[in-house]
Order: C-alpha cells, then structure tokens, then sequence
C-alpha cells in the first residue's frame, strides 16, 4: 500500500501499482485532464513530482518520445504512463481548457529549470544622439549590420542570443553546458572578441557615415530560470531573475570608467587566472543593496 498525495486537492491509498497515476487519481474522482484519452500524446496529464522522485518509476518508451518533444524537465511526468513503487507527493499542472491550449500548442526547449549561466549584456553608448542624425533606414541598416557582427561572435563561443532590446543586446552562456568556468571563459571572450567586431563596424561607419560606435560589456554568473515564456504565437526562450538585472547593471557601470568590459565578482572568481585585469571598482548598482565590486577586463592571458 502507498500514499499518493495529489498537492491542494487529495490523499489516497493504493495497493494497486500497475496502475498508472492517471488511473489511480480518475479511480478516486480527481478531475485530471487526459485530452488523448491516456496513450502519451497530448500531455495534459502532466503533473510536477513534488515530493518521493525516487519512488517513480523510470519513463517508458512512450513517456519518454513525448518527454523529449515536448521538453519535460525530469520532475514533470505524464500521469498516463508513469507509475510508482512507493509515497509521491504531485501536483497537476494542467487545470482547465486554457491550460490544455497552451500544452497543445507548445514548441519549447524546457518546461522551466533552474541553471547557472553566464549572461552578456552589450549597449552602443549613445545611440538615441545617433539615431536623431539619421535616416530611419539608415538606423535599421546599421543597427542589423552591428547585430550580425556581435551575433556571430556570441554563436561562435557557443552563446545563446537571448533578445535585442534597441540597441542593446543579450546573450546566455550554459544553457546547455554544467561547467560554469567554461561558459564563463565563453562569455568574457565574447565580450573581447566584440570589440574586435566593432572596429570593423567603425570602419565602415567611418567611411559612409562619418560616425563611430562605442560599446559596453558587462558579464555576471549565477542562477536564472530558464523556459519558454509569452503568447503561445510569440513565446520566446529566456532567462530570468536577479542574475539577469545583475548583469544589466554591470552593463551601465562601463560609462563609470570608461571601460568597455567589465565583468561582477563571480564571473571574477571563475576566469582569474585566464584574463588580464585593469581597473577595479567598487560600487552600488541601482535597485541592489551593498556594495559590488567589478572587474575591468583588459584580454586573456596568452595572447
């Protein structure tokens, strides 16, 4: 005999552990949502694993197809399929009819996860006194030829172009690598390697626009949420938390001493003995309380 707890809804006993959790729960009047009838195609009997993981049985081939296509973290199952070998605590995911339109109509990388990453932010300092000097389509032109060239140095590190906000630009390092020293190296190289992209930028702006671009780089390492997130039409994979607000206020604090790359205490801690460093500051960033202290990048050892 287990206890299955179904979170904010019931706790029942069963002695019969062939049946699967969708059945158990059905057999006890809970209302759960199987749209394909329980044979592993539509998922709406997902629930999350909250407490007893260990005491689910492993997925099956059917569970598993459907995991991986859908992108199930390994504490969400199909209630259909999965069955269990002692007490778990669940919770159902899938309440009502728009809940079931969501599920139908996903196409994502992850149901949510927590993961260490490494997240880039980039800003062209002074854009808005550019943009008042041109022609509409000259800003779109040169702004679409500036993010081919920073887009291509963050893909050729293994970063993920996360979103463009204007003139600024995001970037992810580790969303599908564990090793936070390696994405962090991915990331401060990227953030180097911009500056490298940048002067052929200028170069061209030089010559057809009289202008010149200057950029800032901030980096931080820490813990975000991962997972596809807006309209169902729109949804968009991103990170969020505070890691993310960190590394935009790293970003700002560059016009501070004009440095072009400055990366947070954590990043610091993982890249030392690779990078060469300048200036050092330490100061409050907007919204966070204490003090931060920031680390100039000058290059990598080596080169």
């Amino acid at each position: 005999m287990v206890r299955l707890t179904f979170e904010h809804e019931s706790e029942v006993e069963e002695s019969n552990l062939d049946s699967s959790l969708l059945d158990i729960s059905l057999k006890h009047g809970i209302p759960h949502m199987h749209v394909c009838g329980g044979h592993a195609r539509c998922s709406t009997c997902r629930v999350l694993v909250c407490q007893g993981q260990e005491n689910m049985l492993p997925r099956n081939a059917a569970e598993q197809a459907l995991a991986e296509q859908k992108g199930l973290e390994d504490n969400i199952r199909l209630a259909c399929q999965a069955r269990v070998k002692g007490d778990v605590t669940v919770r159902r995911l899938v309440l009502d009819h728009q809940d079931v339109d969501l599920v139908m109509q996903e196409q994502q990388q992850t149901t949510g996860r927590e993961q260490n990453v490494a997240i880039l932010f980039s800003d062209i300092r002074g854009f808005t006194s550019f943009a008042e000097r041109h022609l509409s389509y000259d800003i779109i032109h040169i702004l679409n030829r500036y993010f081919q060239e920073m887009g291509e140095v963050v893909l050729a590190n293994h970063g993920y172009i996360d979103k463009y906000m204007g003139d600024g630009l995001m970037a992810l390092f580790g969303v599908d690598e564990q090793d936070s020293s390696i994405n962090c190296m991915h990331a401060v190289t990227s953030a180097l390697q911009m500056g490298e992209a940048l002067e052929r930028v200028n170069r061209y702006l030089k010559q057809n626009f009289d202008e010149q671009f200057e950029i800032g780089v901030g980096v931080h390492v820490g813990e975000v949420v991962l997972g596809n997130i807006g309209h169902r039409d729109r949804a968009h994979f991103t990170a969020i938390g505070d890691a993310v607000n960190i590394a935009s206020r790293v970003e700002g604090e560059t016009k501070m001493i004009d440095s072009s790359v400055l990366v947070s205490q954590c990043m610091h801690a993982h890249i030392s003995n690779q990078v060469h460093f300048g200036q050092t500051l330490k100061t409050e960033l907007k919204g966070k309380s204490g003090d931060y202290l920031l680390y100039e990048v000058l290059g990598l050892k080596g080169e």
